[in-house]
């Protein structure tokens, strides 16, 4: 009986140690599938968010290709009709629709230059990049902007040579520094510096312009934002090119910093891998 007693006992405990390891097997497999669930759910959102970008990103592309067309279409018509009569003025009209169309053409690039960035199809060519040389060849291009706002540009860069697509570096810091002349005041300055810290690069632009308010900060890097949309009409201009700027930050897995106060001026400070 004893024997018998034992034997009823560990089969007692045996059913019970199946029992509460079935019970944590259907426990594990549910929260597998809700784990499950919840990466689906997650994923949904963020296609559906994705999906909303995109569509909102066209929607802006052609409010602003619509009012370059607008223009050229008024020009073109009051030409064809013969209205302009005066010579001096044909010539205005034909200056306005040429500076139009390229506002059209630096549009459709910078469109889809953020769409290749956001996609990562982007095709780099990336050689040792001499940040010296190509600051110089930068700030040459720009000196006839500087020239017309009345704003002088510095420069101070450390012999850096990276592995990087000279085309995104360009991009990046004519970007920035063509953002320090537009949004500056006759006499102002613009500062650039290339450094090396901390075994990063790291690139400094910075101007004593109009500044941004605090609350515009948060905006400046989306699409189409325009701090001074008075000043943008004025200057011209896409109002993607922060938008790029940051893209090819984060494409090259670095960062970048705003400090500004409104009435003295912007810092923008990005980190790059030195093999950017």
């Amino acid at each position: 009986m004893y024997k018998i007693g034992l034997a009823v006992i560990g089969i007692g405990i045996f059913a019970a140690i199946v029992f509460v390891m079935k019970k944590k097997e259907k426990e594990r497999e549910q929260l597998l599938r809700d784990e499950m669930e919840l990466e689906i759910e997650k994923a949904k959102k963020a296609l559906f968010h994705e999906k909303s970008i995109r569509q909102e990103f066209f929607a802006n592309v052609s409010h602003e290709l619509k009012t370059p067309l607008t223009s050229i279409k008024g020009y073109t018509e009051l030409l064809v009709q013969g209205f302009v009569k005066n010579e001096e003025e044909r010539e205005e009209f034909y200056k306005r629709i040429l500076a139009e169309t390229g506002n059209m053409c630096d549009l459709i690039e910078d469109s889809l230059e953020i769409s290749r960035l956001e996609s990562r199809e982007v095709s780099l060519k990336k050689t040792q990049v001499r940040l010296c040389i190509l600051l110089e060849e930068i700030l040459d291009s720009l000196k006839m902007m500087a020239d017309k706002y009345a704003v002088t540009l510095h420069k101070e860069c450390e012999p850096i040579t990276v592995w990087a697509d000279v085309n995104q570096m360009t991009a990046l810091l004519k970007n920035l520094i063509a953002n320090g002349i537009k949004y500056n005041r006759p006499g102002g300055e613009v500062w650039v510096y290339v450094l090396k810290q901390n075994g990063k690069l790291m690139l400094i632009v910075k101007d004593n312009g109009i500044g941004i308010e605090k609350e515009e900060q948060k905006h400046i890097f989306e699409r189409f934002y325009r701090v001074d949309k008075g000043r943008c009409k004025k200057t011209g201009g896409t109002g993607l090119g922060l938008s790029i700027v940051k893209h090819i930050v984060e494409y090259n897995e670095g960062t970048i910093e705003l400090e500004s106060s409104l009435g003295k001026g912007s810092r923008f400070v990005v980190w790059l891998p030195l093999s950017a």
